[in-house]
């Protein structure tokens, strides 16, 4: 492996290890009632795990904190995508053959006499 994405890797893992608290899914502003006697908001955090759709309700206090945590985690996804984009393109290109013997396109029957016109 390259030293540059040695040290490209290194960086993305650093950044990562940066992140601290992260969430995933959504948080939603819900009512209840309609009309007057309308009430709210209060806050519902909700995602996918496993298949299954779940939900939370987030007092109204910790919101602004829960927005950071879902802000971390599609920071720390985006993280985990570029490492495996960056460590598969140093695959590629250490499993090519440094060189090629004879790099020239041949016909689709290599012991064919080529074609006069």
């Amino acid at each position: 492996m390259h030293s540059q994405t040695k040290q490209k890797r290194t960086e993305i893992l650093d950044e990562m290890r940066q992140i601290e608290r992260l969430r995933q899914g959504t948080i939603s502003e819900q009512y209840y009632g309609s009309g007057e006697s309308k009430k709210g908001p209060y806050y519902v955090l909700q995602g996918y795990a496993d298949g299954q759709h779940w939900s939370k309700r987030i007092p109204k206090e910790q919101v602004e904190q829960v927005r950071a945590d879902i802000k971390a985690g599609g920071q720390f996804k985006e993280l985990c995508r570029e490492f495996a984009e960056v460590t598969e393109e140093a695959t590629i290109t250490a499993d090519q053959p440094a060189s090629k013997k004879n790099s020239r396109t041949r016909s689709e029957n290599a012991t064919a006499k080529p074609k006069r016109f």
